[in-house]
């Protein structure tokens, strides 16, 4: 059977050697945040969540910044990283609303396969007399760092002998999805790495998105999306802070009508050992 609407896109944005995204150290302190919601009703429902995350290396703190580098002295081994989470729920009337929500947040270094902010958002709705469901996802991840050299950040033993330094980098990853959707079953998962032991690891940004039928051959109905930009600017060499490669990349995909699959996922890694 032909689909109503097919829509299906793997997007990686994948950056190359030169990228120079090393992630930060954790503080000493770390704390761990993680909630679980489970809604089933007939009525109406809202939910939101917001992160707000700053990090910094820098001697006197965030209160410093800016600017990164010091007014005086070295202008090495500085870095600031900045991330942002939100989920925002509501019905516009009265519907059959399954809700499911689960929300880790981790300020420890995270290594490859862990995750600093990591949700996942299950939606089932039924709208009656026209009842719809608005739901939106978005998660950011900006770092800016000066120089460092490779062997104080990255364990491996030969990383010195392949890159001695460890340029300035400022790089920004955003990624979203929003519906709008009178019958929807939608599931969303956000993930994103940025506070690390060492600079063996990569900086990541993930969100999927996955719209598909209700049951056998009823589809959602509505509107879906699902964006990514990013913004890389990176120097070279260490030498001096001036950029030699930028790159701009936007993407965004919509579907609006009787949905049987929609389905986007969107990846962004930076780092040196990929």
């Amino acid at each position: 059977m032909k689909k109503l609407v097919i829509l299906a896109i793997a997007l990686i944005f994948l950056t190359g050697f030169a990228m120079a995204d090393r992630g930060i150290s954790p503080v000493p302190e770390t704390q761990g945040i993680v909630t679980s919601t489970s809604v089933s009703v007939v009525g109406n429902f809202a939910s939101m969540t917001e992160l707000q995350w700053r990090i910094t290396d820098k001697p006197g703190g965030l209160t410093s910044i800016p600017p990164l580098r010091p007014e005086s002295g070295p202008a090495d081994n500085l870095a600031l990283y900045e991330s942002t989470y939100t989920e925002d729920t509501q019905t516009h009337g009265t519907g059959l609303m399954l809700y499911d929500k689960e929300t880790d947040v981790e300020t420890s270094g995270q290594i490859s396969g862990q995750w600093n902010v990591e949700a996942t958002k299950q939606i089932a709705f039924i709208g009656i007399d026209g009842a719809s469901v608005v739901s939106s996802d978005n998660i950011m991840v900006d770092g800016a760092a000066t120089m460092w050299l490779a062997r104080e950040v990255i364990i491996c033993p030969f990383a010195d002998d392949v890159i001695g330094v460890v340029p300035s980098f400022c790089n920004r990853a955003q990624a979203g999805s929003t519906i709008d959707m009178t019958v929807a079953n939608v599931r969303t998962t956000t993930t994103d790495r940025f506070v690390m032991p060492s600079a063996d690891h990569t900086v990541e940004v993930n969100h999927d998105i996955r719209v598909s039928e209700l049951v056998s051959d009823v589809p959602s109905v509505g509107l879906a999306s699902g964006y990514l930009e990013v913004l890389v600017q990176e120097d070279r060499n260490g030498e001096s802070i001036m950029p030699y490669e930028r790159i701009e990349y936007s993407e965004e995909s919509t579907a609006d009508g009787a949905i049987t699959l929609f389905e986007k996922l969107m990846h962004y890694e930076s780092g040196f050992v990929r």
